[in-house]
């Protein structure tokens, strides 16, 4: 039996992403693994990388790993074509466009600041806006904060830092949770294998949404 390599987003994603995979019979790293530096773990039955979360999606779709955990703006941003079968029942949130106080509703004359160029460009092309995308690695809001740009575009969770600022929740794009994605090459090549690990996972996330 080959090996399954896995991708697996580093940061808030990584734990629960793993334990779902425990818990459909993949071996994890142990905890002292997790504490090191190192980024590939292998196993007998698989093999885990930990990339960032933006990476998950790239590694699937180009065959560097044979399946992930990305969450839905990443496979979004990526336009993957990779097979999506699952949507795990954590780290659900919100793609959102955010205001500046008083900035109003998008028009041309705005400027957006965001995470996922493609997303938004999409996004404000739908509805006939030539609105400038600015791209940003992080901290999105700021941009609205510092008046660097009048709208986000960015993952909303709780809402807190858009409330501490006075930035304005306007519209969701897209409801976002993480989900399963597998390489359309071992899909087909050990079709048996990756159905059981489905069928494993939505009997866990079944599970875990009964308990809530």
């Amino acid at each position: 039996m080959s090996v399954l390599r896995v991708a697996i987003p580093k940061g808030r994603l990584q734990e629960p992403a793993l334990r779902a995979l425990a818990s459909a019979g993949l071996e994890p790293p142990t905890a002292a693994d997790l504490q090191t530096r190192r980024l590939v773990f292998s196993r007998p039955d698989v093999e885990w990388i930990f990339v960032k979360d933006c990476d998950v999606p790239v590694y699937v779709e180009h065959g560097a790993a044979d399946l992930g955990v990305a969450g839905l703006d990443q496979i979004l941003e990526h336009e993957s074509t990779a097979y999506q079968p699952i949507t795990f029942p954590f780290g659900h949130c919100r793609l959102m466009v955010i205001a500046a106080p008083g900035a109003g509703s998008i028009d041309s004359a705005a400027k957006v600041a965001s995470k996922y160029p493609r997303v938004s460009r999409n996004y404000l092309d739908a509805r006939g806006l030539r609105t400038e995308v600015v791209t940003l690695g992080g901290s999105v809001e700021l941009a609205a904060v510092l008046h660097l740009t009048s709208h986000v575009i960015d993952l909303v969770e709780t809402g807190e830092t858009a409330r501490v600022h006075h930035l304005e929740l306007q519209e969701t794009i897209a409801e976002i949770a993480p989900r399963l994605i597998i390489g359309r090459n071992v899909y087909r090549t050990e079709s048996s294998r990756i159905r059981t690990l489905i069928a494993r996972l939505e009997e866990s996330a079944a599970r875990e949404a009964a308990s809530r």
